[in-house]
């Protein structure tokens, strides 16, 4: 059997009320009521499973567009967004996950008997008390090497644990199985969007390179990515190492998406905070490319002798619609501006990124880039998660 613990950031005085998004039966038996007596009522909207009209947050006050995220305190401390009650929000355009990221993640590898791995769950807050994380720690049964096992920090911990598979375990069981540390979000889904937005993106600077407080991308607040690897590293990792025997060494960084954002904003700004980073699809137009400025501005010599991955899905959308800032302009709404994009202004940052391992190779990184034509953005989830799984155990068994 598994072990589950629980630890607490900090104490208090009562405990906190089930987070998920899922509202009370009686609410839901009224909703259902309510939609089964009036069906004609102009722009009822669908249901989920649930009961919950799709893309309406529970709590909504009336007349809030369907979609629209409510529960971020834009001005409330430096931007930082509040934490929602429940999930709610529409899902990123061109950002649809190989699970949806409202969906409930349901049982994982970590409710089923291992061979190879044994499992703890643990509960942190962000310094603000905004912010609720549930870590993940999978430690491998065989024993650790002299120096430790490799470790592998997953972003998007609930949509990670819901990708991996038996498979996966047995494969790195029979090489070297690194410890899983995923740092997700303490709710029932797989993403918490309004969190996550502020979490993995980084900070942005003006021209003149002044600071922009709580920028905002899509209707949410962001460049958090500083003050959420600050909580990593003083808070996460000293937990991981308390709890298994991991090298510091061989610690590595993977993440999807925003998650692929924030993992080279971490390369390009802390360098030696990991020894590994993989990078799933980076959502490198987010802010009108703030990552590749920072890429711009970096000495690729300060990463000399990591191992870097990044992975790409090229596949077409099945919409048809470009992927974000490709070809059309995009728009950057701040707490203070609404800038659009100048078509042309500014180069792909899918070739910008491409890019990024030549030269990176140039200065003595073990940089690769890899295009997936076969996949599609949420689809490389699963192809840029078995990438790292593979680098962090050795077993080339694991294929996207």
């Amino acid at each position: 059997m598994s072990m589950i613990t629980a630890t607490r950031a900090r104490a208090r005085g009562a405990s906190r009320p089930r987070r998920g998004g899922f509202r009370s039966a009686a609410t839901a038996a009224a909703s259902a009521l309510l939609v089964a007596m009036v069906p004609a009522i102009a722009g009822a909207a669908a249901t989920s499973a649930t009961g919950t009209p799709v893309g309406a947050p529970p709590g909504a006050p009336a007349g809030a567009p369907v979609g629209a995220s409510v529960g971020a305190s834009v001005g409330a401390q430096a931007g930082v967004p509040a934490r929602p009650q429940g999930t709610h929000g529409a899902a990123p355009q061109g950002a649809v996950m190989h699970g949806r990221w409202d969906e409930p993640v349901g049982p994982t590898v970590a409710d089923r008997p291992s061979a190879d791995y044994r499992y703890e769950k643990h509960r942190l807050d962000s310094a603000d008390g905004k912010r609720h994380y549930r870590i993940e720690i999978a430690i491998p049964r065989q024993a650790a090497p002299a120096g430790g096992h490799a470790a592998l920090y997953m972003l998007d911990g609930n949509a990670a644990m819901a990708t991996l598979t038996s498979a996966d375990l047995q494969a790195m069981g029979t090489a070297h199985p690194p410890v899983l540390v995923a740092i997700g979000y303490d709710i029932d889904t797989r993403n918490d969007v309004v969190a996550r937005a502020y979490d993995y993106t980084p900070p942005v600077r003006d021209a003149q390179g002044r600071e922009i407080p709580a920028p905002v991308v899509r209707g949410r607040v962001g460049g958090g990515a500083d003050v959420f690897l600050d909580f990593i590293e003083t808070q996460v990792r000293p937990l991981a190492r308390s709890r298994a025997s991991i090298d510091p060494g061989r610690e590595m960084l993977w993440g999807h998406s925003y998650g692929g954002l924030f993992t080279l904003h971490v390369l390009y700004t802390r360098p030696r905070a990991f020894s590994a980073y993989i990078a799933g699809d980076p959502s490198a137009w987010w802010h009108d490319g703030a990552l590749i400025q920072e890429w711009r501005a970096f000495d690729p010599a300060r990463a000399s002798g990591l191992r870097v991955a990044i992975l790409a899905g090229t596949k077409p959308r099945a919409d048809g619609k470009d992927h974000p800032g490709t070809s059309s302009p995009t728009t950057t709404t701040t707490t203070t501006t609404t800038t659009p994009a100048t078509p042309g202004s500014s180069p792909d940052p899918r070739d910008v990124v491409a890019g990024m391992a030549q030269k990176l190779r140039s200065a003595s990184v073990d940089a690769t880039y890899e295009a997936f034509p076969q996949f599609g953005h949420g689809e490389m989830i699963r192809a840029s998660l078995a990438r790292a799984l593979q680098i962090a155990s050795g077993a080339t068994s694991i294929q996207p």
